[in-house]
């Protein structure tokens, strides 16, 4: 192992981003330099090349930052150059908004898979740390939704042989996690529907303009059906008390074949944690997916109503989080889906979520017990 190599790995295993120890470091792959304002302040981004037992590659960004003559630190660290950089239309910085001066430059220290840097209350940077070539999701759905009002602004990107590294944004004033404030309400008995008829609005937005911006598709009933009948018989082998209710799910997957599904570009991991209250407008975040599937797969069209079934699920875990009745959970769910417009299929949006809610039974079975209620719950509305 030659010396960039061991530093780089060494600087990557102290960060709590880096995903790649079960592996081993073979290579450094230095970009161009990239000088400053400050003629004694240089970035260099270096890409950490993480090998594994069975065969595949992983590719780890660390953008490098050199001072002089001292040790490089990670830029992210002192991310103010990489906003001069986007501000001057460096190299490989495309920016698309006026980008304001002198505004401190903040690392969020929580834990992610990539790393967020603040300035100011204005604006922050994402720096995707696993590489994957192409587009980042993120950087092409926030192009597709500017000015949509249900998504932060994208100001610009920073790309290098046609893979992004890092996307800046507008930061929201004072955002609240979903999540976090619909658990809030449940627990204080207090109504969400008025917030939960807001976000279906906002996704509904959301889906107008992907579809407007990326192909569309459909896809065969049968299949759809058999796909969703498939995955639930494992969940019954592995879960015996979700077999009770397979009567019942199957008569929702018989209505869903025979008929062509619309598929487009969807959010693909849609939930309350993955929207921000913020100067009283919803916000849809985090556009890349879920983030076990390849790039090739999140970008496929899928019917938008998965993303509808997976707002509503979320619902009944905020509801089962604050102790909240089936009344509250019934409110949220029907001013979501008026919301989001009568267009929606209930039939298919219950097939979606009957899938979902039986993948959430494996999950809790395996990994939070105490949970298993939340989705057999649904399950028991079946009738």
């Amino acid at each position: 192992m030659n010396d960039s190599v061991e530093r780089l790995w060494q600087l990557a295993l102290t960060q709590r981003w880096f995903s790649g120890r079960d592996g081993r470091p073979v290579d450094v792959e230095f970009g161009s330099w990239l000088p400053s304002a400050d003629a004694e302040v240089r970035l260099r981004p270096a890409v950490l090349v993480v090998a594994y037992d069975d065969g595949h590659h992983e590719r780890f960004l660390i953008p490098l930052l050199y001072r002089g003559d001292d040790e490089p630190i990670d830029a992210c660290d002192d991310g103010a150059v990489l906003l001069d950089l986007l501000r001057a239309g460096a190299p490989g910085f495309e920016r698309l908004r006026d980008v304001p001066e002198g505004l401190p430059a903040r690392r969020y220290t929580g834990e992610q898979s990539n790393t967020s840097i603040f300035y100011g209350s204005q604006l922050l940077a994402k720096v995707f740390r696993r590489l994957e070539a192409g587009v980042n999701a993120d950087v092409e759905v926030h192009r597709a939704l500017a000015g949509s009002g249900v998504v932060a602004e994208l100001y610009g990107s920073w790309r290098v042989d046609g893979t992004d590294y890092a996307v800046f944004l507008e930061a929201l004033t004072n955002p609240e996690d979903g999540y976090v404030l619909a658990s809030q309400y449940a627990s204080e008995g207090r109504s969400f529907a008025g917030h939960a008829e807001a976000l279906g609005v906002a996704l509904s937005t959301v889906h107008h303009r992907l579809a407007e911006h990326f192909p569309t598709s459909s896809i065969d009933g049968d299949r759809l059906a058999d796909d969703f009948r498939r995955r639930f018989a494992a969940v019954a082998r592995e879960v015996p008390a979700v077999e009770r209710y397979s009567g019942q799910a199957e008569a929702v997957f018989r209505q869903v074949a025979g008929h062509a599904v619309p598929t487009q570009r969807v959010h693909g991991d849609c939930h309350l944690g993955q929207v921000l209250l913020s100067d009283g407008r919803w916000i849809y975040v985090d556009f890349e997916g879920e983030p076990l599937k390849s790039i090739e797969e999140r970008r496929l069209p899928d019917s938008p109503l998965r993303d509808v079934a997976g707002m509503l699920r979320s619902f009944a875990y905020a509801a089962a989080a604050g102790s909240a009745d089936d009344h509250w959970l019934a409110q949220c769910r029907s001013a979501f889906l008026r919301g989001y417009g009568q267009e929606a299929d209930r039939t298919l949006v219950a097939a979606y979520e009957i899938d979902k809610a039986a993948y959430e039974v494996t999950y809790e079975a395996r990994y939070r017990p105490h949970l298993l209620g939340v989705p057999l719950g649904y399950l028991d509305t079946l009738g």
